[in-house]
């Protein structure tokens, strides 16, 4: 099969001119200027402006000069570029940032199956030995619409292409489509009629697997739909146009100030037990600049302190996932506003606030148990501290301890028994009260401080009370540390120098 005698069957067909490089397999920049690239593949075109003669009921059919594709059903037309450029402006496309754009177009079930019909043309005209019955014969519209309209698509809103950048959901309808499936539901019936025992649903996912010469027959095929497609009067039109903001990942650290304050919405049968949560103080003071819908965004934290623990110190790593986000940046006079709004509240205090790459947030959780955290507990002893106890309470080198899910949990946790490793405990007495002592532990990341320090009826051992042989229990606990490099440090202080 010789690539003119491809095109001149092609043309014959009523097939456009970008559909025409698609069966010739073209790729990239060869549909920039397509004349030079027919005229690089030895093809000869014709140069004619193709138009649709008008009928009426007062003269007779003529012969029509089509100017929609019977392939693509003028996808890849000027004007349907121009309906689609238009209605993405006329849409909220200005109150979004971002700088990378991604286009996702749902097209009716009548292209791939007059791709199809094609592909049975071809085989007709030229043989299965030209035209495979497993390899299509032509560059798939998905891909196409990638090479093609993306690049027009971006030139002409001033954005990039980014698979992770807004995304423009265009949905194409055209006339055809209701009897269209109609007909295939009677082909599918009749082609798979094993699988008919039970209802499937006709769909683009049906098509693309079980439709193509190897699984289905050209002459069954033709009893429901015509080989090669015929023409068609209507183009595709634009249905509708839908904009989907990125996800934007807004990465800082907070301090935790208050001994009555939940990690998020604490809500018990219904009912809330405290008015605020660290997340919802967060989120209201930094979600209104990037979204309208903060309802949306989902908080994530390397570990939690319980409600009555406070985090100090350099704080612990948060990260805001925000869907459908209008703003993909900010200044860093912006994050310091949120910052101080946020430590205006006197609960939470949040720095080195910024936008990171949704891929940082692996950092969040990867080895989230290898990780070492530091405490601080004030401790009260039923008797005043001793020599010996002091000293059995300066440990420098690590111990593991097995420790069984704390029963204050098990409402939410599974009961298990965690090894887990205690790296230091470091203890003295407090001044005022010599029944008090202050001890710093550095542990593995998932130890329970609480049932560390007085064992939980021996559901965790060793702990501190078991190594010194006397009662202990836990009056205050402070995370002071958190062994997490992440996000990076910023001094939102600083003037931007642009």
């Amino acid at each position: 099969m010789k690539n003119q005698e491809l095109i001149d069957y092609l043309e014959s067909c009523g097939v456009c001119r970008v559909c025409q490089l698609r069966y010739l397999k073209a790729r990239g920049n060869e549909y920039r200027d397509m004349q030079q690239t027919f005229k690089r593949l030895d093809v000869k075109v014709p140069d004619i402006t193709i138009v649709v003669d008008e009928i009426t009921d007062e003269q007779p059919l003529k012969k029509q000069r089509l100017s929609i594709c019977s392939i693509c059903l003028g996808l890849f037309s000027e004007d349907l570029q121009r309906q689609v450029i238009q209605g993405i402006l006329d849409s909220d496309f200005a109150k979004y940032d971002s700088d990378g754009i991604v286009l996702a177009i749902s097209m009716p079930m009548t292209l791939q199956l007059r791709q199809l019909s094609m592909w049975f043309a071809l085989q007709r005209k030229f043989g299965r030995s030209s035209v495979a019955d497993h390899n299509a014969p032509d560059v798939p519209i998905k891909e196409a619409v990638k090479l093609i309209l993306h690049p027009i698509v971006c030139a002409k809103l001033g954005r990039e292409y980014d698979a992770n950048g807004l995304m423009i959901n265009i949905e194409l309808r055209h006339s055809s489509e209701e009897d269209v499936v109609a007909k295939l539901s009677e082909l599918n019936r009749a082609a798979f009629p094993a699988k008919n025992h039970r209802r499937v649903e006709i769909s683009r996912g049906l098509l693309e697997k079980q439709y193509q010469p190897s699984r289905i027959k050209g002459d069954l095929f033709e009893q429901y739909l015509p080989i090669p497609p015929p023409a068609v009067m209507d183009p595709l039109q634009l249905q509708s146009i839908e904009l989907l903001g990125p996800i934007v990942c807004v990465a800082g650290r907070y301090r935790k100030l208050s001994r009555e304050l939940s990690h998020t919405p604490w809500v018990l049968h219904g009912q809330r037990i405290m008015e605020d949560s660290i997340e919802e103080i967060i989120v209201r003071h930094v979600a209104a600049y990037f979204t309208e819908t903060p309802e949306k965004i989902t908080f994530m934290s390397s570990g939690r302190e319980d409600v009555d623990v406070r985090c100090l110190g350099k704080g612990r790593p948060f990260v805001l996932e925000i869907p459908n986000a209008r703003r993909s940046s900010m200044t860093r006079q912006q994050a310091l506003a949120m910052e101080q709004a946020v430590d205006c509240t006197g609960k939470v205090s949040i720095h080195n606030l910024q936008v990171v790459p949704r891929e940082e947030l692996t950092h969040i959780k990867t080895g989230e148990e290898q990780k070492r955290k530091y405490y601080r507990a004030l401790c009260v002893l039923q008797e005043p501290v001793t020599l010996d106890i002091l000293q059995k309470l300066q440990i420098s080198d690590s111990f593991d301890i097995q420790q069984k899910t704390p029963i204050r949990v098990l409402h939410r946790r599974p009961l298990h028994t965690r090894p887990r490793t205690i790296f230091s405990v470091e203890a003295r007495v407090q001044r005022e009260n010599r029944r008090l002592l202050i001890i710093d532990v550095v542990s593995q990341a998932g130890t329970y401080i609480k049932e560390l320090v007085h064992g939980e009826f021996g559901r965790t051992t060793p702990s501190i009370s078991s190594i010194i042989g006397k009662p202990i229990d836990i009056v205050a606990l402070d995370v002071v540390g958190i062994d997490l490099d992440w996000p990076a440090d910023v001094n939102n202080t600083e003037i931007e120098v642009t």
